[in-house]
C-alpha cells in the first residue's frame, strides 16, 4: 500500500513540473520577408538590369511594379528598363508582403579623355610621387575600369593610387589605361643629375665641360671629398645655381676650376651621347708636381692611370691629350656617367669631348 501511495505522489510531482514548464514556454513567431538581390540601383537612361526576388522555392507568387513608370519600367519577371532621368522605387510584392528597391536614373556622360599632372618624372631610388588625374569632362559618370602598370618595375613601380616609386637607376615608362584611353609617364630614376646640363656629346662640335659642373646629388653620389671643410671660403658658384650639397668641394673663381684635391677623391658627370662612337677626351689641369688621374665610364675604369707632368704651378694649366688611345672613350648612344678619379692632387679646370 505504501508503494502505491509513493508512486502516485511521484507522478503528481512530475505532472506539476510539466504543467509549470508549459506556462513559461513562448512560441517564436517567424517573420516573413521578400528579399531582392539588389538593395538599390543607380542606372543610366536606356540601361536594363534583371532583379531576382527570393525565396525562389514557390512559396510566394511575385508581382513587380514601378512607382513611376515614366522613369523606369519593370516586367512581370523583374527586368528593369530606365526610361528617363529621375527617381522611383521598383516594388516586388506577394499578398501583404512587399519590398522596395530605390532607383536613381541619370543621363550617361561618357569619359572623353584624362589629363595627368606629370608626363615626365625625375626620382632618386626610393623617391615617390603621386600622379594626379583629371577626368574630361569633369562631370563624366561613365568611368571604365582602369589599370596602372610599369614597363620596368626594377626601375619604377606604381600603386593603384598612382603613386610612383623609384626603385633602381634607369629610364622606364609608367602607363595608365582607362578604357581605350592610354597615358604614359616617363620616369627617370637616378642618384645624380646633370648640373647646368644636359651635357650633350655629338659629332656636330666638340663639347667643353667645366670641371665645376659635376653632377647634383651630394657626397658619395655626385662627388667624394675626403675633407668636409672647404679651404677657400665661400665660393657660391654651386649654391647660386641651386646646389646646396656640394660645399666640401673647393671651387675657385666662381666656377673657374676645382682645387685642394687629394688622391682618392672623384667627381661624377652625366652626359647624353647623341652620336655613338669614339670620343677623344682632353683634360685641362695644373700642378707644380707630377700628378695623375683615371676615367671611369658607368663604373668601369676604361683608361687606367694617366700620368701627368708638372705644369709649372697651380695656376699654369696644360691640356692633357695623350696617350690618345687611353683618352679615347667608346660611348654608345644614350646616357653615360663619367667619373674623374684623382690619383694625385691637382687643380682641374675642365674637359673637351671630340667625336672622332
Amino acid at each position: 500500500m505504501m508503494k502505491t501511495e509513493f508512486l502516485k505522489y511521484g507522478l503528481s510531482i512530475l505532472l506539476l513540473g510539466y504543467i509549470s514548464g508549459c506556462d513559461h514556454y513562448e512560441q517564436k513567431i517567424i517573420e516573413k520577408h521578400i528579399y531582392v538581390d539588389r538593395q538599390s540601383l543607380s542606372l543610366f537612361i536606356g540601361q536594363t538590369v534583371q532583379l531576382t526576388a527570393s525565396p525562389t522555392d514557390g512559396t510566394y507568387q511575385y508581382q513587380w511594379s514601378s512607382e513611376d513608370p515614366s522613369v523606369a519600367t519593370v516586367t512581370s519577371n523583374g527586368l528593369v528598363e530606365v526610361i528617363s532621368e529621375g527617381f522611383t522605387n521598383i516594388v516586388v510584392s506577394s499578398g501583404d508582403l512587399f519590398t522596395k528597391v530605390p532607383l536613381t536614373a541619370v543621363v550617361r556622360v561618357p569619359l572623353e579623355d584624362v589629363s595627368v599632372s606629370e608626363s615626365f618624372l625625375e626620382l632618386i631610388p626610393g623617391g615617390k610621387k603621386t600622379i594626379l588625374l583629371t577626368y574630361i569632362p569633369d562631370n563624366a559618370n561613365d568611368i571604365p575600369e582602369y589599370l596602372w602598370s610599369s614597363e620596368n618595375p626594377n626601375i619604377a613601380s606604381v600603386k593603384i593610387t598612382g603613386e610612383i616609386t623609384g626603385v633602381g637607376e634607369g629610364i622606364t615608362t609608367v602607363v595608365y589605361r582607362i578604357g581605350d584611353i592610354v597615358k604614359e609617364i616617363v620616369v627617370d630614376v637616378a642618384y645624380t643629375r646633370p648640373f647646368k646640363g644636359p651635357h650633350i656629346l655629338s659629332a656636330a662640335a666638340p663639347y667643353e665641360l667645366p670641371a665645376a659642373n659635376f653632377d647634383l646629388g651630394g657626397e658619395g653620389y655626385a662627388f667624394h671629398d675626403q675633407d668636409a671643410n672647404n679651404h677657400i671660403g665661400n665660393d657660391n658658384y654651386r649654391r647660386n645655381n641651386g646646389d646646396k650639397q656640394s660645399t666640401p668641394v673647393e671651387i675657385e673663381g666662381n666656377g673657374s676650376n676645382i682645387g685642394y684635391t687629394n688622391p682618392g677623391e672623384w667627381l661624377l658627370y652625366t652626359v647624353e651621347v647623341s652620336d655613338g662612337g669614339e670620343y677623344k677626351v682632353d683634360v685641362l689641369l695644373a700642378s707644380p708636381n707630377p700628378a695623375g688621374f683615371h676615367l671611369e665610364v658607368d663604373g668601369v675604369n676604361v683608361t687606367g692611370t694617366i700620368s701627368t707632368p708638372a705644369t709649372g704651378g697651380w695656376g699654369n694649366y696644360q691640356l692633357i691629350s695623350t696617350p690618345e688611345d687611353k683618352l679615347t672613350l667608346t660611348l654608345t648612344k644614350g646616357r653615360h656617367k663619367i667619373k674623374y678619379y684623382f690619383e694625385a692632387g691637382h687643380n682641374l679646370r675642365g674637359f673637351r669631348f671630340t667625336k672622332r
